[in-house]
């Protein structure tokens, strides 16, 4: 079920203010009518506003092909020539575009309506629509419905059209220049309301009479509940499920990395394992290996302290015989108690003039050098 409600003017609007209400059923037909303050409506129905006739203005536009956001920031600027007001202060919806490229923007109060259902969420009441009053009316293209109410009044004139108007004892003018100018206008007025229905028409030039509210509402032809008063925008309840998906999502990615914390885990103490039994068989005698990396490195260090190596006089000599001889004439090299042992290939070095030269060139650099039988020994001078 639903409750429809139909709301005096919003600046009127308050929890005591007096409003007429229909429950519907889900085929929308009116089960029950009846009077109530708001803050005494029937409990735990949700409801579908009707705006008070002067609360809303309708205008004709022609919107461009655009949806979503981007037709929401259009239309304010279609409807601003014709209003009187700051634009940033209202609500613009609109109706689907016709065969003919026009549309009828609704605007409204952002504040106001804000306000209104700020009022109704507060009593725990969800708003399902908010409809212009002539949208909550329906169409027939040879009858067209009326409603009249307090001094005001609405008319719907079309599937997505309608004019609201303020009674008087003359016949409202907008009724007279809406039936004048229709395209197809229709042959009969449905009034629910008081009117003189004579003087009507008369004015009209078509039969006018008095009927009972309706006993089906309307469908909901244009709602004003869309862009940032959409339902569940800003409520926590509509942003219950995709707090549930965002929760569920999180709880199986930390599951995911915490499994692969634990792989890594178990191939860190499996390759722990293999280093542990590499250092066993390379350092005899270790029955305990407490960090394989540092204990293999010292056995390193120790082999090479035991064969007089010294890295950084190794490295010296090299990079001093690069500079001397050429690299593609060197077969090996031994580096062993601070001597560094060269072997050429055959004929790599001319015989007696290439050796002088390099000799000359090894003293220019700190370098002594001694040939013996295609190999050459090289130390620094005063090492020995």
């Amino acid at each position: 079920m639903r409750l429809r409600v139909w709301i005096p003017p919003l600046a009127e609007l308050r929890n005591d203010a007096l409003v007429t209400f229909e429950v519907l059923d889900k085929g929308r037909q009116v089960q029950h009518r009846d009077a109530s303050t708001i803050n005494a409506l029937p409990k735990g129905v949700d409801c579908e506003l009707i705006l008070h006739p002067v609360d809303v203005v309708l205008l004709e536009i022609r919107p461009p092909r655009l949806r979503g956001s981007k037709l929401a920031a259009a239309l304010p600027s279609l409807v601003e020539e014709r209003l009187v007001g700051d634009i940033e202060d209202v609500h613009v919806v609109a109706t689907p575009v016709a065969g003919d490229g026009t549309a009828i923007a609704a605007v409204v109060d952002r504040a106001m309506l804000r306000r209104t259902l700020d009022l109704f969420a507060r009593q725990k009441r969800r708003v399902l629509a908010v409809v212009p009053n002539p949208f909550a009316l329906s169409y027939d293209p040879q009858r067209w419905r009326v409603r009249v109410r307090d001094g005001a009044g609405s008319v719907r004139s079309g599937p997505a059209s309608g004019v609201t108007f303020s009674q008087s004892e003359e016949v409202p003018i907008e009724l007279q220049l809406l039936v004048k100018h229709a395209s197809s206008p229709p042959s009969e007025l449905e009034v629910d309301g008081d009117c003189d229905t004579h003087a009507w028409s008369r004015s009209l030039g078509i039969n006018v009479r008095q009927v009972s509210p309706e006993a089906r509402a309307a469908p909901v032809a244009l709602d004003l509940m869309q862009y940032q008063f959409s339902p569940g925008v800003g409520d926590l309840q509509g942003w219950r499920i995709p707090a549930v998906l965002g929760f569920v999502l999180l709880l199986v990615t930390l599951v995911g990395l915490n499994a692969h914390a634990l792989k890594l885990h178990s191939d860190e103490l499996a390759l722990r394992e293999q280093m542990v039994a590499i250092a066993q068989e390379v350092i005899p005698g270790v029955s305990v290996v407490l960090d394989p990396v540092a204990q293999v490195q010292q056995r390193v260090e120790q082999l090479r302290s035991g064969a007089g190596i010294n890295n950084a006089e190794f490295l010296a000599l090299t990079q001093a015989m690069g500079k001397i001889v050429d690299v593609d004439s060197v077969l090996s090299m031994e580096y062993r108690n601070r001597t560094l042992n060269v072997e050429f290939v055959a004929n790599g070095i001319d015989a007696n003039e290439g050796r002088d030269e390099i000799v000359s060139r090894g003293a220019d650099v700190g370098l002594d050098i001694r040939f013996m039988d295609g190999r050459a020994t090289v130390r620094r001078r005063g090492s020995e």
